[in-house]
Order: C-alpha cells, then sequence, then structure tokens
C-alpha cells in the first residue's frame, strides 16, 4: 500500500511544530509568509493533503452549484475554458465530501441564466451551500441570483461582476486594463492618420463595455492620431458581420483592429479575410481557442489577448472552496487574472501548457 505522508512528517522535515504547519495550510495568522511559503511548498513536493478532508467526510455533503453557459458552438470559445478551469478544481477537492451539480445555461432560450438559477433553487428547496455563476446581466437573473444570497447561500462570480446581488467574491480579468492593452499595441503599430475598428459587443455586459471604455480611454489619454471606428453590437450575428463587411470595404483608412469578446473575434477575422484585407489589417483578438489559433496561422490575426478563463473559472471555484470548506474570506471582493498578449511564436508554449480551448 502507498504510503500516506503525515502532518507530523511534514512538521519534522520543515523543523516546525505540527501546529505550525496547520497554520500554514488553513491561512491562520502566526507565522511569516516566507515560512508559510515553504511549509506549502514542501507539502505540494511531498503530495501531503489536509486530513480536513476526513472532517469533512463526517459531515452530510455540501451541495455546491455551478452555473455558466454551457459549452457549446460559440459559447465553447470562451466558456468551455471556465468550465475546464471549474472541473479542475473540483478534481482537486474529490477528496471532500462535496455534491457537485453543473448547471449548464444557454443565454437568449427558455433555458437562460434566470430560468435555470431558479430550477435548482425551487428543486432543492433553496438548500444550496454555494452558488458559482457568471454576475448576471437581466434583471431576472439578477433577481434569480438574489434568491440564494438571501437565503444565506454564499454567491460567488467568474468573469463579470455586478452589484447589488450579494455577491462574496468576484474573479475576472482586469477589462479595463485589457482594453487598454490592446489600444497601446495597436497604437505602436499603426501610423498617424490610420483608423483603427473597435467591435464593442453587448453594451450590458460589463467585460464588453469595460474593455470598449479602456481602449478608447487609452487613445484619448495618450492623443494617439489614430481615427477610432466603432462597431457595436453582439446578438444580431447576421447583421454584425454584414456591418462589419461593409465598414471594411467602405473605410479604407481601417489599418488596425481589435475585438472584446471571443465570438466578435472570429466575425472580425471572418469580415477581414471575405474583404480581401488580410495583412492590410492588424487585427487583435480576444481569448485562446481553435478558430483565433488559426486565423493567427493563416496571418488573419496578429495578435490574441489572453484573459486565462481557465484560471477566472478555477480560482473562483477555489475562493468558493476556501470559503464553504474552511471559513477563509476572499482577501478581497475583486480578485483580477492577469491579461496576456500572444504572438504567433509564442502560440507553441501555449499548446504545450493545454491552454488552447479546442
Amino acid at each position: 500500500m502507498e504510503h500516506r505522508v503525515t502532518i507530523k512528517e511534514i512538521a519534522a522535515e520543515a523543523g516546525v511544530s505540527t501546529g505550525t504547519v496547520h497554520r500554514a495550510l488553513y491561512g491562520k495568522k502566526g507565522l511569516s509568509e516566507q515560512t508559510r511559503q515553504q511549509i506549502l511548498d514542501l507539502c505540494a513536493r511531498r503530495g501531503y493533503r489536509a486530513n480536513s478532508a476526513a472532517s469533512a467526510l463526517k459531515r452530510s455533503a455540501l451541495r455546491i452549484a455551478a452555473a455558466f453557459p454551457g459549452p457549446q458552438e460559440e459559447n465553447s470559445y470562451f466558456y468551455g475554458s471556465v468550465w475546464h478551469g471549474f472541473r479542475r478544481c473540483m478534481a482537486e477537492l474529490d477528496d471532500y465530501n462535496l455534491e457537485v451539480l453543473e448547471l449548464p445555461y444557454y443565454p437568449g432560450t427558455e433555458r437562460g441564466q434566470a430560468e435555470t438559477l431558479n430550477a435548482c433553487f425551487e428543486q432543492y428547496g433553496g438548500k444550496i451551500d454555494a452558488l458559482l455563476t457568471i454576475g448576471p446581466t437581466e434583471d431576472t437573473a439578477r433577481r434569480a441570483v438574489q434568491r440564494y444570497s438571501s437565503a444565506g447561500t454564499p454567491v460567488f462570480f467568474a468573469c463579470d461582476d455586478a452589484e447589488g446581488c450579494g455577491r462574496i467574491a468576484c474573479v475576472q480579468a482586469d477589462h479595463d486594463m485589457a482594453g487598454r492593452i490592446a489600444a497601446e499595441l495597436l497604437s505602436a503599430q499603426l501610423s498617424p492618420g490610420d483608423a483603427v475598428l473597435l467591435c464593442a459587443g453587448d453594451a450590458h455586459t460589463p467585460s464588453h463595455y469595460r474593455m470598449a471604455a479602456g481602449f478608447e480611454a487609452y487613445l484619448r489619454e495618450n492623443s494617439v492620431p489614430l481615427t477610432l471606428v466603432r462597431a457595436d453590437g453582439y446578438h444580431d450575428k447576421q447583421e454584425l458581420a454584414l456591418r462589419l463587411r461593409r465598414t471594411l470595404a467602405e473605410d479604407a483608412r481601417i489599418s488596425g483592429a481589435f475585438s472584446v469578446s471571443a465570438r466578435l473575434s472570429v466575425l472580425l477575422a471572418d469580415a477581414v479575410a471575405q474583404m480581401g484585407r488580410a495583412g492590410q489589417v492588424r487585427v487583435v483578438a480576444s481569448d485562446l481557442f481553435g478558430e483565433t489559433v488559426r486565423n493567427m496561422e493563416e496571418g488573419l490575426v496578429q495578435n490574441i489577448l489572453y484573459k486565462d478563463p481557465a484560471q477566472q473559472g478555477y480560482l473562483a471555484a477555489r475562493l468558493m472552496g476556501d470559503f464553504v470548506l474552511r471559513g477563509i474570506q476572499p482577501p478581497a471582493g475583486v480578485h483580477y487574472v492577469e491579461s496576456r498578449v500572444i504572438f504567433k511564436s509564442s502560440l507553441a508554449y501555449y499548446r504545450a501548457s493545454g491552454a488552447v480551448c479546442p
């Protein structure tokens, strides 16, 4: 039988007491951050798992619900990675007595976020020990989330925040900063007098409008000599695709473009290809998945702004798990995941790391 490392062995190897190991594992006060990190690193190397899992098994199962858009078709571009990150965290918590409810929902249908959350609440009589979902943008979904928080269910958000829902914490990209990064990148690549096309997305989705606002703010605050051409819209795919093609055909000044979302990035690259503007328009796409990778390899996309949706899902689940299992309060109401710029020459790294969502 494989030997299971004990807390006494960890303490002996670290040269500390078992009480110090316990404080390091559960984020308690009474030791330096350096000592805490050394103990945590040792636990990771030795494969030690805190025996709080054993005590959790003595309790009744904790019921955790996760509700994200179903990872089918265009939703898979971004939310497939969010689901992957959530499941990775749940796998790490496999020793705990958890009942995990996965609640995929489909925006714009009868199985939207509000309907899915309300059905779960009613099915279990409100007896949900924690909820992780996307910050709602519609009033009906906001009220559905409020049912949980009002019933005492700890609520956590990933990807988009929302006020007035009683959530404990949200994990997301810094959307304003992401928009500024894209604007700075294109500003360095385009010439004075050029125009830049901004696919600004949905005016009601925080990740969209805050990224667009950051993009515009960078151009304005730095007096960048580029003409901004803004294309709003998100839900009517055919109308937006037609408008993008028309804009690219009619305005020869457009030499750069940025899309605030994964779905819009595909539409933008398609429009550039169909209008014969490949190589003439430098495109910064959002998020890393099969289509953006292929578009980069084919020269339709020059850079990808990677907001690491898998890490957003993972960290949100981790904060939720720490809260309900160990009583650890998140250090802040909003936790930001770093956004990174990907070049064609760095694609191999992201492929090897498993970051590319199929």
